[in-house]
C-alpha cells in the first residue's frame, strides 16, 4: 500500500467494538493490529468528514476518495479525502480552492475527476500522489452587477477509462451533458438534453452509450458520445405535459446491468427504483424503496442493486434513511440496513462485495438527531457478512 502523510485521524465506530481515539499516538505494530481488527467486522463507520459527498472507490491505488464541501461561504473552498478502504482511516486530504461534490475516476490514468458543482467545473487531481493537476471549466462563469459569480451546475460525473472520456451532467431546466476529452481536457460536445434537471447517468462501456436521468416526458436520453448526438429517449409514459413542474418522475441516479442490459433509475419523486429493459426500452419493474431515495449502484458479481435513501421528505422531515439492498432476478428486497441519519452517496468495491457509503448529519435543529458539531460519515459494509 502507497505511503501518505497522515492529515487527519478520526474515531472509529464499530458496532460490539471498543471505541478507538487518537490512533496517531498508539505504537505502529499496536496501531496495524487494530487496522487488521477493523478490516474483517462486517461493518465499520467513521464520524469524521465535514460536509461529505459522493465517495469513489480506487483500487488501482488502494483507496477510497471522498468528496466533501466543510463550509459554504462564497469563497470556501472543498477538499478530497483520502481513505484507507479497510480501516476508513483518513491518510490524505486535499485541499482545493473549489468545492468539491462529486467524483469519478479513471483507473488506467490513476485520475480523479471532481465536480466543482457551483462552478460548473472540474477539478483533475493525480490519484496517485493528490497532485492537483488542473481545471475544466465547462460552464460559462457570468457576474451580475453586485460582482456575484454564477455558472451552469455540474452534477454526476462518470469515466469511460477505455476511450479516456468524461461525463458530466447538468440539471438546469433546461438541461445539458458535456463530453470531456481526458486526453486533453477539453471539451469536446456539449448536448442539450431537451428536458428539464438532466442528473443521474450510467454508461455502457461494450456499446459505448451514455445514459442520462432527467425529469419531464422523456426520463431518460441516450447519447452517443462519438457524435454527441441523442440516438434514442426511453419513456415510462407516465408524464404527460411539457411543464416540468409536472414531470411524474426524476431520475436522480442510474446504474446499468451491462450483462444483460438493464438500466435502474432512482426516482426522487416516488422514491421507487424503475427498471427498464434496454432492448425494448420498457419499464419491466418498479420497487418501491422509501423516501428521500438518492444514490444507487449495481453489483453484477451479486446481482443485487444498491440503493440509498435520506428518510426525509418536506411532509415528512424528521425521518432517518437506510440502504436498501435488492435481488436482482426478482426485484424482492434482500435486506435493508439502518444508516442514520441520512445515507448519501454509495459506491461498490471491484469485486463487488463491499459497499462504501457517505452519511450526513441532519440539516437543521429542528431534527431530533441532531447535534451540534457532528461530523458526517463514511459505511464500510461486507455484503457477504449477513
Amino acid at each position: 500500500m502507497m505511503k501518505f502523510k497522515k492529515t487527519i485521524v478520526g474515531t472509529m465506530v464499530v458496532a460490539a467494538m471498543t471505541v478507538l481515539a487518537g490512533c496517531q499516538s498508539v505504537p505502529e505494530a499496536r496501531q496495524q493490529s487494530v487496522i487488521e481488527q477493523l478490516s474483517s467486522v462486517p461493518m465499520l463507520r467513521q464520524d469524521t468528514i465535514a460536509g461529505a459527498y459522493e465517495v469513489v472507490v480506487a483500487p488501482s491505488v488502494d483507496s477510497v476518495f471522498v468528496a466533501a464541501v466543510p463550509a459554504f461561504e462564497p469563497k470556501s473552498g472543498g477538499v478530497v479525502h483520502r481513505l484507507d478502504p479497510r480501516s476508513l482511516q483518513v491518510i490524505q486530504s486535499i485541499q482545493l480552492p473549489r468545492r468539491a461534490f462529486a467524483l469519478g475516476f479513471n483507473p488506467t490514468m490513476n485520475t480523479l475527476f471532481v465536480g466543482n458543482t457551483l462552478d460548473g467545473s472540474l477539478t483533475v487531481i493525480d490519484a496517485t500522489n493528490g497532485e492537483v493537476k488542473g481545471m475544466i471549466q465547462l460552464a460559462e462563469r457570468t457576474e451580475d452587477e453586485k460582482g456575484q459569480v454564477s455558472a451552469s451546475h455540474t452534477r454526476k460525473v462518470v469515466v469511460d477509462s477505455q476511450r479516456n472520456q468524461i461525463f458530466v451532467t447538468s440539471p438546469d431546466s433546461e438541461g445539458q451533458v458535456w463530453i470531456v476529452d481526458g486526453a486533453t481536457n477539453s471539451l469536446r460536445h456539449t448536448i442539450e438534453t431537451n428536458g428539464p434537471w438532466p442528473a443521474g447517468a450510467a454508461f455502457d462501456r461494450a456499446n459505448n452509450r451514455l445514459y442520462v436521468g432527467q425529469g419531464g416526458l422523456n426520463e431518460v436520453v441516450v447519447i452517443n458520445p462519438e457524435s454527441g448526438e441523442i440516438v434514442k429517449t426511453l419513456s415510462t409514459g407516465d408524464t404527460t405535459s411539457t411543464n416540468p413542474k409536472d414531470s411524474k418522475h426524476f431520475f436522480v441516479n442510474m446504474a446499468i446491468d451491462e450483462k444483460n442490459q438493464r438500466l435502474f433509475a432512482a426516482d426522487a419523486n416516488t422514491g421507487s427504483v424503475y427498471v427498464f429493459d434496454l432492448g425494448n426500452g420498457k419499464v419491466v419493474q418498479i420497487v418501491p424503496v422509501g423516501e428521500g431515495l438518492l444514490d444507487i449502484a449495481y453489483s453484477e458479481q451479486r446481482n443485487e442493486i444498491l440503493a440509498t435513501n435520506r428518510g426525509v421528505s418536506r411532509g415528512s422531515p424528521a425521518g432517518t434513511g437506510s440502504l436498501t439492498v435488492i435481488d436482482g432476478t426478482n426485484y424482492g428486497v434482500n435486506r435493508r440496513i439502518d444508516l442514520p441519519v441520512h445515507p448519501n452517496s454509495v459506491a461498490l468495491s471491484a469485486n463487488g462485495q463491499t459497499a462504501y457509503v457517505t452519511v450526513k448529519v441532519p440539516h437543521g435543529k429542528d431534527h431530533p438527531a441532531w447535534r451540534k458539531d457532528a461530523q458526517d460519515s463514511i459505511v464500510r459494509i461486507d455484503l457477504q457478512g449477513g
